[in-house]
C-alpha cells in the first residue's frame, strides 16, 4: 500500500512531458497499424509496447492520470517481486527492507508516474528474476517456462531487458552450470521474439544508420558521479548533492556486496552480475550510440537496493557495538535523502518534469483566430497534446538538419495564407538552425504580442499593413487636429503579473511640428507609491520610433503596440487612457475637451 500510494499520489499534478505526450499521441491514440509501420521505425521500441499502450488507451482513455496509471500498476508488481528476490537471495527478514527501499525509491516512482514503458519493463524484469531464481531452485519445467514467458514479456516491452537476461545467464553459468542448458532454452524465447520484433520493425535503423540515440555517449565521470545517486535517490536531488550522494551509495554498495559474499557467495555474485553487467554493457553500447542514461538500465537498480539492504542489516554484525551506530547513521542518511528527493519530486517546481504547456495553450486558444498559424519551435509533442485551437499548427524547424532555405520557403508560403503567426516555445540551442524562424519573421513582420508563461515564451506577428477589418471606418477620437484613433484591441495579461497588451490603430491627419509620443496609462485609485492614480504606463514614439509624426503617411492607418506591466498592480478595477504629447515641453494634444481618451475598463484579478 505504501508503494502504491506513493506512485498514485499527485499522479496528474504536473502536465505530460514531451516523451509522455509522444507516447499518448503516437502509441495510444494513433491507429495501431500506423504506429507499427510509421512510429516504430523511428523510435526503436518493441511491438508489444505499442500494442499495450494502444489497448490501454482504448480501454481507459488518454488523460494524464489514465496513461500514467499503466506504469504505476505494473511497477507496483515489482514490490512483491523484489521481496521474493531478496528473500531467496538473503532471507525473509531482509526482504521486507528491500521491498521498502523499492517502495520509497524516487527513481522508480518518477518512472512509475511517467507514461512511458520503462517502469513497466522494470516491474516485469523483477518478476522474471524472481521466477528465474525459483526455477533454479525447483528445477521444474513449468517454472522455467514461467521464467521464459516473463523474460519475453519484459524484453518485448524494452529491448534492454536482454542486458539483464545476460547478467542472469552469467550467474547461472558460474553457479548452476548443470542448469545452463535449461536457461539457454528459456532465454531463446525472449531473444527470438525481441529479435524478430527488432528485425521486422527497426532493421532499417541499422542499415541506414539513422538512429544514434538521443542522450549522450559514455562518460566515466557521469558513471561514477551521477549513476549511483540516480539509482538510489532519483534525479530530484540538488545538483551539488549528487556527487556526495554517489560517494555514499558506492560505500554502501561495496559494503553490501562484501556482506552478501560473506553470508552467501552465490547471492553476492547474483547481485554483482545484475548490477554491473547491465552497466558494463550499456557503457560499451554507449561508446557508439548516444544511450548513456540511467533509465536504460532501470532494471538494474533493484540489485543496488538489495545490496544496500544487506549492508544496513548485516555489514557490521561481527564487530563491536560502535560500528552498529555507523550502520544506523548510513541508513538514516539514505532515508533522509530519499525523503528530500521525494519532496522535490512532488512539491518543488524547480524539479518539475515538464513545462506548463496547458496554461500556454489555453492562453493562445483564447486569443488566436482560426485563420492564424501557430509555429511550435520546441518540436515538443506535449504542445500537440494540450493544444486544441482551430488554427493550423506546425513544427519549425522540423529537425536540426532542416536547411535554412527550406525553413524560409515554408515561412514565405505560410505567411501568405494566414492573418497572423504565433511562435511558441524555443528551438533547442544546440540545433544549427536555431533562430532562423525568429530572424525571418522579425525582419518582415510587426511583433504585436509577446511574453512568457512559466518560462515558455510566445510571440505573435502581423504584417505591418493593417487589414481593413482591423479598425473602424469612423474615428473614435481625434487628438488635436493631427491624428485620429480608429480602433483598439486590449489583450489581457497571461498571468496576474504579466503585461496587458494594447493595440492602437492610428490614422495621421496632418504632420506635426515636432515629433510626438504616445502615452498609455493604467489609472485607478491613488497609488501609494506615486501619490497619483497612475499604476502602469508605456510611453513611446509611434511604432517604437519606426514612424515620425513630423512626416508620417497621411490618411493611412497603422498599428501601434503597447505593453502595460501588471507587476505590483493591486487587484481591482482600472481605466486604460491614451494620449499624445510633446516630450520636449510636456504639452498634450487636446481630445474631446481633455488631454486623454479613456479606452476601456479592465479588471486585475
Amino acid at each position: 500500500m505504501v508503494g502504491f500510494g506513493l506512485r498514485i499520489f499527485r499522479l496528474d499534478a504536473v502536465p505530460l512531458r514531451g516523451d509522455e505526450a509522444f507516447s499518448v499521441l503516437y502509441w495510444a491514440r494513433l491507429p495501431l497499424d500506423q504506429s507499427l509501420t510509421q512510429i516504430a521505425t523511428i523510435e526503436p521500441h518493441p511491438a508489444l509496447t505499442y500494442i499495450v499502450f494502444h489497448l490501454w488507451g482504448s480501454l481507459v482513455g488518454t488523460s494524464e492520470f489514465a496513461m500514467r496509471a499503466l506504469p504505476v500498476l505494473t511497477n507496483v508488481l515489482g514490490i512483491a517481486a523484489i521481496h521474493t528476490l531478496a528473500r531467496r537471495t538473503i532471507n525473509s527478514r531482509f526482504a521486507v527492507l528491500a521491498a521498502l527501499l523499492f517502495c520509497l525509491n524516487p527513481f522508480e516512482i518518477w518512472h512509475a508516474q511517467d507514461a512511458r514503458n520503462y517502469a513497466i519493463w522494470a516491474g516485469l524484469s523483477l518478476i522474471a528474476l524472481a521466477a528465474g531464481l525459483r526455477a533454479l531452485q525447483s528445477t521444474r519445467r513449468r517454472d522455467w517456462l514461467l521464467y521464459a514467458l516473463m523474460c519475453a514479456l519484459a524484453a518485448n516491452i524494452f529491448y534492454f531487458e536482454l542486458l539483464t537476461l545476460a547478467a542472469f545467464g552469467l550467474y547461472v553459468g558460474v553457479t548452476h552450470r548443470p542448469q545452463l542448458r535449461r536457461w539457454l532454452l528459456a532465454a531463446s524465447l525472449p531473444v527470438v521474439t525481441a529479435g524478430l520484433s527488432f528485425i521486422i520493425l527497426q532493421r532499417g535503423l541499422l542499415t541506414a544508420g539513422s538512429y544514434g540515440g538521443n542522450t549522450a555517449r559514455f562518460d566515466l565521470i557521469q558513471l561514477l558521479g551521477t549513476f549511483p545517486a540516480t539509482f538510489a535517490f532519483g534525479t530530484t536531488l540538488p545538483l551539488t548533492w549528487t556527487m556526495l550522494a554517489s560517494i555514499l551509495v558506492i560505500i554502501i554498495l561495496v559494503g553490501g556486496i562484501w556482506t552478501l559474499h560473506r553470508l552467501n557467495g552465490r547471492s553476492g555474485l547474483l547481485v554483482s552480475f545484475l548490477l554491473f553487467v547491465p552497466v558494463l554493457l550499456l557503457s560499451l553500447i554507449s561508446t557508439r550510440l548516444n544511450l548513456f542514461d540511467p533509465r536504460y538500465i532501470l532494471a538494474a537498480a533493484p540489485a543496488l537496493m538489495i545490496a544496500a539492504t544487506a549492508f544496513l542489516f548485516s555489514a557490521f554484525q561481527f564487530v563491536s557495538r560502535p560500528q552498529h551506530l555507523i550502520r544506523i547513521g548510513f541508513g538514516a542518511v539514505w532515508l533522509a535523502l530519499n525523503l528530500v528527493s521525494l519532496n522535490n519530486l512532488y512539491f518543488n517546481s524547480a524539479f518539475t518534469k515538464s513545462q506548463n504547456w496547458p496554461e500556454l495553450t489555453r492562453y493562445i486558444d483564447t486569443n488566436l483566430s482560426p485563420d492564424d498559424l501557430v509555429i511550435q519551435l520546441s518540436v515538443d509533442p506535449a504542445f500537440g497534446y494540450y493544444y486544441s485551437g482551430e488554427a493550423l499548427d506546425i513544427a519549425l524547424p522540423a529537425s536540426p538538419s532542416q536547411p535554412q532555405s527550406e525553413i524560409e520557403s515554408v515561412l514565405a508560403e505560410q505567411s501568405e495564407q494566414h492573418k497572423s503567426i504565433w511562435l511558441v516555445g524555443s528551438t533547442l540551442s544546440g540545433w544549427p538552425n536555431a533562430g532562423i524562424v525568429e530572424t525571418w519573421l522579425g525582419s518582415r513582420f510587426q511583433t504585436v504580442l509577446q511574453g512568457a508563461i512559466n518560462g515558455l515564451p510566445f510571440r505573435q506577428y502581423r504584417r505591418w499593413e493593417v487589414r481593413t477589418d482591423e479598425s473602424s471606418g469612423e474615428p473614435l477620437a481625434v487628438f488635436g487636429d493631427s491624428v485620429a484613433l480608429m480602433g483598439f484591441h486590449v489583450i489581457p495579461a497571461p498571468q496576474p503579473s504579466g503585461e496587458v497588451t494594447v493595440w492602437l490603430y492610428w490614422r495621421p491627419v496632418r504632420p506635426t511640428d515636432t515629433p510626438l509620443k504616445v502615452f498609455v496609462h493604467v489609472l485607478g485609485e491613488i497609488n501609494p507609491a506615486t501619490g497619483t492614480p497612475l499604476w502602469s504606463q508605456d510611453d513611446q514614439y509611434p511604432q517604437d520610433g519606426r514612424l515620425d509624426s513630423t512626416n508620417w503617411p497621411i490618411g493611412s492607418v497603422f498599428r501601434d503596440v503597447y505593453g502595460l506591466s501588471m507587476d505590483g498592480v493591486r487587484p481591482g478595477q482600472y481605466q486604460i487612457a491614451v494620449g499624445w504629447y510633446d516630450p520636449v515641453v510636456g504639452e498634450r494634444l487636446i481630445v474631446g475637451g481633455g488631454d486623454s481618451y479613456a479606452l476601456t475598463a479592465i479588471t486585475v484579478p
